[in-house]
């Protein structure tokens, strides 16, 4: 009888413990939600597209060498010839790459006797993100930075020579087995046969010798991301954000307790920032690069095209921004107002503030003007003009100047900038073209 009572008890014991597993193994969405964390959050709504980051790396200039001391330069305005020139290169591959002193080859003959072309990236690119633009074999000093790649048809030795010049000036890279052969470079410099010419005195600046008048004056239509949405899409639990302040005249700011937001310019301009534990590691480009696309894909989106320009490093972080586009087009808007750019700082790959435009440009544009931007002798005096102010210039490039309307954005051609601090600045307006 006891036999059979224990029996009955161990049957009675193991329908429980059964039960209770069943219990347990199908209530656990109740048992999340209890432990939801900041990342479980729902997934906020997609508003400007998503963009990789060989998208947002072209070369500022493409400087073709004709021979014979003639040169002429493209842009990625510079349409078709640009792009089809770019993209060959792209399909090209770069083998056993070599270092050498930047003073082993004679480049001021160089550029005046061959023919060839010249890839301005206007700021540093880490090998490891020009790799993922071009087919380039991995290599010893592959950690190095890169911003220039000159392609040139050797004058008398029937050969194509390739380089990657290092950012810091010192050093260029050879490639000894590069996918290309003088026909090549013969094609790439006949685009520019009948292009504008362009002459340099010392190989880093080269000036138009005649006005340039491609460019119109536009009115663009926009739209833009309300406060409501971008909260959304960077607080966590919108549900627990406050309000700090929210006037009608002045910025707005909106805070969850940690993380802060302001909206200002009249709900143009967003300034985020999220505290983050100073440390003394190290910076990682390429790590703060690709996670500073991953977090503008996932908060926001790019609203137009956008291009890799500048990297800041500072005690709080490192800094990257990416300069906006509008028909292939760099916006510049001086001092005047925050506008035509995305800049985010990042420690070790976390964001910690993030700054962009809630515009959305649209394709449609009223009001075009032609405009004509200074070439030759006057474009001269005012690059030395600035030059003896102590601001010395590195490149210079059409861009458009933004001035914002109630419901649209006038973009006026202008000639930009780049001072060797790295600022970005205009040079000069644009006027009416002349009646010849």
């Amino acid at each position: 009888m006891i036999e059979k009572g224990k029996s009955v008890l161990l049957f009675l014991l193991v329908v429980v413990s059964l039960v209770q597993s069943y219990f347990l193994a199908y209530s656990m969405p109740y048992m999340e939600a209890k432990v939801k964390t900041e990342l479980d959050y729902v997934k906020t709504e997609p508003l400007g597209t998503e963009e990789k980051v060989e998208k947002l790396i072209f070369p500022e200039q493409l400087v073709l060498h004709l021979g014979n001391d003639k040169h002429t330069v493209f842009y990625p305005s510079t349409l078709p010839y640009y792009k089809l020139i770019f993209e060959k290169l792209q399909s090209r591959e770069f083998k056993g790459l070599t270092q050498s002193s930047i003073n082993s080859v004679n480049w001021d003959q160089i550029r005046r006797e061959d023919q060839g072309v010249e890839l301005r990236f206007g700021r540093a690119v880490p090998f490891g993100l020009l790799q993922r633009i071009f087919k380039i074999d991995d290599f010893l000093f592959s950690r190095d930075s890169i911003d220039r790649i000159w392609i040139y048809a050797s004058k008398g030795r029937d050969e194509v020579r390739t380089f990657f010049f290092s950012a810091d000036g010192r050093n260029v890279y050879e490639s000894l087995r590069a996918d290309l052969t003088i026909g090549d470079v013969e094609g790439y410099v006949g685009f520019g046969q009948y292009w504008d010419p362009y002459t340099t005195e010392d190989g880093k600046l080269y000036i138009p010798e005649k006005p340039i008048t491609r460019l119109l004056e536009m009115q663009v239509a926009f739209n833009r991301y309300t406060t409501d949405q971008m909260q959304d899409n960077l607080f966590f639990d919108p549900g627990i954000t406050r309000t700090i302040q929210n006037s009608k005249t002045g910025p707005q700011f909106y805070t969850d307790g940690k993380r802060g937001l302001k909206v200002e310019q009249d709900g143009v301009w967003l300034s985020y920032t999220d505290p983050v534990a100073p440390t003394n590691a190290e910076n990682d480009m390429i790590d703060n690069v690709m996670a500073a696309v991953s977090f503008v894909n996932q908060h926001g989106g790019w609203n137009g095209k956008h291009q890799l320009v500048k990297e800041i490093e500072s005690e709080t972080g490192s800094a990257i921004r990416f300069q906006q586009y509008y028909r292939d087009v760099p916006i510049v808007s001086g001092s005047s107002m925050n506008f035509g750019y995305m800049q985010l700082t990042l420690q070790q790959g976390v964001v910690s503030s993030y700054n962009r435009s809630l515009l959305v440009l649209g394709s449609d544009v009223t009001n075009k003007h032609s405009r004509q931007l200074p070439g030759g002798d006057q474009l001269r005096k005012l690059i030395n003009n600035m030059d003896a102010s102590g601001r010395n210039i590195e490149a210079i490039f059409p861009a458009f100047k933004p001035l914002l309307d109630k419901e649209t954005v006038i973009l006026s051609p202008v000639w930009a900038a780049r001072l060797v601090t790295g600022e970005v600045v205009i040079l000069s307006e644009s006027g009416p073209v002349a009646i010849k």
